[in-house]
C-alpha cells in the first residue's frame, strides 16, 4: 500500500529529481543558461506525463485528491510554464547568468502548485500556501543587482499579515469541527448548522489570502511590485503561472467550501470585482511601464472573472474559466513580445521605448497588436470568445449593472492599449533595437496562431475542457 501511494507521487517526485539534477549541473559548473532550461523543461514534461497517467490517484487521499479538474489546471499551467522556461533561457543568456536559482524555484513552485490545486483539506491548503509564499519571496529576491530586493521585503511583510489572517480562520474552523477540516466535512456542517457569524468570518479569513494573491481590489497591495519590479522571467511567472494556480484553487474553494454561504459571498464578490474593474482600468491608463500596465489590466480582467464566480452556478463558473484561459493566452503573447525588445543589450519596459517599433520590427509589433486586440475582445481573436461568454452569462443572470460597468471600463482600459499601439505605429523611432532572437520569434508566432485558432474551438477543445471542469460540481 505504501509503495502504491509513493507511485502516485511521481508527478511531484519528478520535479524534485529535476531540482537535484539542476544542483548537480551547478556543482559541476555548467555555465549555459540553455542547459538549465532544457533540464527544467524535461522534468516538467515528465511530471505532466505522470499527471496524465495518475490523473485520478493521490499519494495522500486524506489531504489531496487528483481528478480531471486538477489535471486541466496542471496541463494549462504546464503549457505556459514550458514556454516561459524556454524564453527565460534567452533572458539569462543575454545577462550572462545561468538562472539556476530561478529554475530551482520554478520547479519548487510547480510542486507547491500541484499540491495546492489538489488540496481537499485546510491543513494541506495552509501548508501549500505558506510554501508558495516563501518561494515567491525568493523569486522576487532575484534582482538585477546583488543587493536585497525591496519588493521581496515588502512582499514578505504583507504576506505575513495575510498568513496570520489565514491561520486565525483555520484555527477557528479546526476548533469548531474537532479537527476534521476536510472541505466536504466543513461544507456539510455549514449546510446543516445554523449559520454562525464566527464561521462566516472564518471562511472569509480563508478566502482573503487568495483574493490578495490574485490582486483583487482592495487586496492588490503587492500586485504592481510582483509584475513590475522583478526581472522579466520572474514578472512572466507572476503574470501567468501564479494567477492560474490561485484561480484553480479559488474556484475549487468556492465550489467545495464557500457554496453554503453563497447568498452572502455573492454580493461581497461583486463589490470586490467591480472595484477591481474600476481600479484596473484607471490604473492601467496612469502607468507608463508596460509590465505595470499589464498588471492593472489583469486586475480588470480578474474582476470580470470574479463577477462571474459570484453567481455560484455551473455555467457562469465555467464561463469564468474560459475567460481566464483566453485572457492568459493573450497575456502570454504580450510577454513574448517583451523578450524581443532590447536596445544595446538592455530589455525595454516603458511605453516610450516602443516609439517607431513598427518601422524595424513589423513582426514583433504585429504580434503585440494581435495580443492587445485580443484583450479588447475583437473578433476573430480568442479574446472575443471570452467577452462573448461574459456578456451572455451576465445577461442570462440579469447582472445588468455589472455588465454596464464592465463594458464602460473596457473602453477606458482600451485607451491604454491603443496608446501602446499608437506609440509603436505612429511615433518616430527613438531606440536602435538589437537583432531579434529566432527562438523568441518562433514562440511569438506560435502564440499568435493560438490566439487566432483557439477562437474557432479546434477539435471541440472547450467541450473537452468543460467535461474536465465539471468533475467539480456545485
Amino acid at each position: 500500500m505504501i509503495l502504491e501511494h509513493l507511485r502516485y507521487a511521481l508527478p511531484e517526485a519528478s520535479l524534485i529529481i529535476g531540482i537535484l539534477h539542476l544542483f548537480l549541473l551547478y556543482i559541476f559548473s555548467y555555465e549555459s543558461a540553455k542547459i538549465y532550461a532544457r533540464v527544467t523543461r524535461f522534468w516538467l514534461l515528465v511530471s505532466l506525463f505522470w499527471d496524465v497517467i495518475w490523473q485520478d490517484k493521490s499519494f495522500s487521499p486524506l489531504y489531496f485528491t487528483n481528478d480531471a479538474y486538477t489535471l486541466l489546471f496542471d496541463l494549462c499551467i504546464g503549457f505556459f510554464a514550458y514556454i516561459m522556461i524556454g524564453l527565460s533561457a534567452t533572458w539569462f543568456g543575454t545577462e550572462n547568468r545561468t538562472g539556476c536559482k530561478y529554475y530551482v524555484l520554478i520547479l519548487s513552485s510547480l510542486i507547491g502548485i500541484n499540491l495546492l490545486i489538489s488540496s481537499i483539506n485546510l491543513v494541506a491548503l495552509l501548508f501549500c500556501y505558506i510554501l508558495l509564499t516563501y518561494i515567491h519571496y525568493r523569486l522576487l529576491g532575484i534582482s538585477y543587482e546583488k543587493l536585497p530586493s525591496e519588493a521581496a521585503s515588502r512582499y514578505m511583510g504583507v504576506s505575513a499579515m495575510i498568513l496570520i489572517i489565514f491561520a486565525a480562520g483555520f484555527g477557528y474552523i479546526n476548533y469548531y469541527t474537532d479537527g476534521n477540516v476536510e472541505f466536504s466535512t466543513i461544507k456539510e456542517l455549514l449546510t446543516q448548522q445554523d449559520q454562525s457569524i464566527w464561521l462566516y468570518a472564518s471562511i472569509i479569513a480563508v478566502i482573503i489570502p487568495f483574493l490578495y494573491s490574485l490582486g483583487i481590489a482592495p487586496f492588490h497591495i503587492m500586485s504592481e511590485d510582483k509584475t513590475g519590479k522583478g526581472i522579466l522571467p520572474v514578472s512572466h511567472y507572476f503574470a501567468l503561472i501564479s494567477p492560474l494556480a490561485f484561480w484553480g484553487c479559488f474556484i475549487k474553494l468556492n465550489i467545495e467550501l464557500v457554496a453554503p454561504y453563497a447568498q452572502y459571498f455573492s454580493s461581497v464578490y461583486q463589490l470586490f470585482a467591480l472595484l477591481s474593474v474600476i481600479f484596473g482600468a484607471m490604473g492601467a491608463n496612469a502607468r507608463i511601464n508596460l509590465h505595470r500596465i499589464l498588471s492593472y489590466s489583469s486586475m480588470y480582467h480578474f474582476g470580470v472573472i470574479l463577477i462571474l464566480l459570484s453567481n455560484f452556478k455551473q455555467e457562469t463558473t465555467f464561463a469564468a474559466f474560459v475567460y481566464l484561459f483566453v485572457y492568459m493566452l493573450s497575456l502570454n503573447g504580450s510577454y513574448l513580445v517583451f523578450y524581443s525588445l532590447k536596445s544595446h543589450g538592455e530589455y525595454l519596459s516603458s511605453v516610450t521605448s516602443l516609439s517607431g517599433l513598427a518601422e524595424t520590427r513589423a513582426y514583433t509589433t504585429g504580434a503585440l497588436l494581435v495580443s492587445l486586440f485580443s484583450f479588447i475582445g475583437l473578433p476573430p481573436l480568442v479574446g472575443f470568445l471570452g467577452q462573448l461568454n461574459v456578456v451572455s452569462e451576465l445577461l442570462k443572470n440579469e447582472y445588468y449593472i455589472s455588465l454596464g460597468v464592465i463594458l464602460f471600463f473596457l473602453l477606458v482600459l482600451s485607451k491604454s492599449y491603443l496608446d501602446i499601439i499608437k506609440t509603436a505605429y505612429f511615433e518616430h523611432k527613438v531606440k536602435i533595437y538589437d537583432s531579434e532572437n529566432k527562438s523568441v520569434m518562433a514562440y511569438t508566432l506560435f502564440s499568435v496562431i493560438c490566439i487566432v485558432l483557439v477562437a474557432f474551438n479546434p477539435q471541440d477543445l472547450f467541450a473537452v475542457m468543460k467535461d474536465m471542469f465539471y468533475v467539480v460540481n456545485l
